[in-house]
């Protein structure tokens, strides 16, 4: 990390770090081995980092390796609280940005310098609305930005939201919404007012320690509570970016051009993709 003379900030030395999660399996599935070719033959010249957990041996040529706690992996919660853990983002302080790219994503050509240089905060695949869209009628996810399972994001951007300052819920807004619906003895209100005034018990930590959704739920309600500045891609640049359900859709949506990358790409219409998997 530099500095620089004039602003006194730190400067990322780097560009950008492409991050992959292993599972705590010792071995990868054939389609993880296809997402893998896609990512060494069309970004190998970038910085490649294995996340894996402390307990498991796994290598291979041109990446770099990331321990954590094995708390942090076997399961989707325990993936969740290390998206959610300011230490993932402070092992690449050094990078402006980190490309997450999960072992069920393909990427399909080199832009990833453009997509930097766009300077947003999150992007990812954008959550369409169409009739076969697993979210279809649910308006927490129809026409937002977007999956995290391959997403560029800024580091700086996600520190600020996971090391906020800011309350969960305003302590006198709370105190007032305790006093129309609770029918408790006013001792118990005046204790949950007063703890509402302490971070710990009302702060970006303690809510994420409670939050059951996913990352990019909570990303995209409440990130920019935690950072107002915070700037996801809009849906139709999202939409260049990535693919994820309904592909022929979005296809025809991008004018009939690929995205740079997709994600679930077996789960979701393996057959259209087919054609544009590396021989």
């Amino acid at each position: 990390m530099t500095i620089s003379n004039n602003s006194q900030k730190e400067i990322p030395q780097k560009l950008v770090a492409i991050v992959v999660p292993l599972s705590n399996r010792d071995q990868l599935t054939p389609g993880e081995e296809v997402s893998l070719k896609h990512l060494t033959h069309y970004l190998g010249k970038y910085d490649k980092y294995f996340l894996m957990p402390e307990s498991l041996r796994f290598e291979r040529p041109g990446f770099k390796i990331e321990r954590f706690s094995d708390k942090y992996f076997g399961s989707a919660d325990a993936h969740l609280k290390l998206l959610f853990s300011p230490k993932l983002y402070e092992r690449f302080i050094d990078y402006k940005y980190i490309l997450i790219y999960q072992l069920d994503a393909l990427v399909f050509s080199d832009q990833l310098k453009e997509w930097c240089d766009r300077d947003f905060d999150f992007i990812g695949a954008p959550w369409i609305k169409h009739k076969d869209a697993v979210y279809y009628g649910n308006p927490a996810y129809e026409g937002k930005v977007g999956n995290s399972g391959f997403a560029l994001k800024k580091v700086e951007s996600f520190l600020k939201i996971f090391n906020s300052k800011r309350y969960s819920v305003d302590p006198t807004e709370y105190k007032e919404q305790l006093y129309k619906t609770n029918n408790s003895k006013k001792i118990s209100i005046y204790v949950k007012k007063w703890l509402k005034h302490l971070k710990m018990f009302n702060g970006v930590k303690w809510e994420l320690a409670r939050y059951k959704l996913s990352e990019e739920r909570f990303l995209v309600s409440r990130g920019s509570h935690y950072y107002p500045g915070f700037n996801i891609a809009p849906l139709e640049t999202a939409l260049e970016f990535s693919f994820e359900c309904v592909p022929r859709y979005c296809y025809e949506q991008n004018n009939y051009r690929l995205p740079f990358g997709c994600h679930a790409w077996q789960r979701y219409d393996e057959e259209f993709w087919k054609p544009y998997l590396l021989k």
